[in-house]
């Protein structure tokens, strides 16, 4: 009887240790990848993507304009249509909680960025453009939103939480 039963528990203990290792462990899924550095928005085959955080550049530079501090902010425009899309720093545009609208400056962003600043361009199909742009704005002003509108008649508004971070 106890050899029987030995060698029944022999031929069941690898039949039972293999039916164990057939069992795939499934992977744990990965959450979808965000991007967290980037505020996108998308319209009519152009994506914006800005930077969601604003740098204060008043310790490195200082205001022209008095009473004023000078930022930073990265805008890339993505084509992904199937035509030849103009993109401007012009067309870029900064908001304040109270309403109060705001270029780029030119000379500060040129200055800053050298030759490598957001250049008025026509992107082929696929490419990508933009670059940092510096700005003026009042001191102790809280930055809202950023409007893109171009000539093509896009008008893509990115509004920054009031949980961003931002270094002014």
């Amino acid at each position: 009887m106890k050899k029987l039963l030995v060698l029944i528990l022999c031929i069941l203990l690898p039949v039972l240790a293999g039916c164990a290792s057939d069992k795939k462990e499934q992977p744990v899924p990965k959450p979808p990848k965000t991007d967290t550095t980037h505020l996108t928005a998308e319209q009519r085959g152009i994506t914006i993507k800005v930077s969601r955080e604003i740098r204060n550049l008043s310790r490195m530079i200082k205001s022209s304009k008095e009473g004023h501090q000078v930022v930073s902010l990265q805008v890339a425009v993505e084509n992904d249509s199937k035509d030849n899309v103009s993109i401007s720093p012009d067309f870029v545009t900064l908001k304040t909680v109270d309403g109060t609208e705001y270029k780029y400056s030119p000379d500060l962003t040129e200055t800053v960025t050298s030759k490598a600043s957001f250049k008025k361009v026509t992107l082929p199909p696929d490419y990508r453009g933009g670059g940092l742009l510096i700005f003026e704005i009042k001191q102790g002003a809280k930055i809202e939103s950023l409007q893109y509108k171009d000539g093509a008649g896009r008008d893509i508004p990115i509004k920054f939480s009031s949980e961003e971070k931002t270094n002014i």
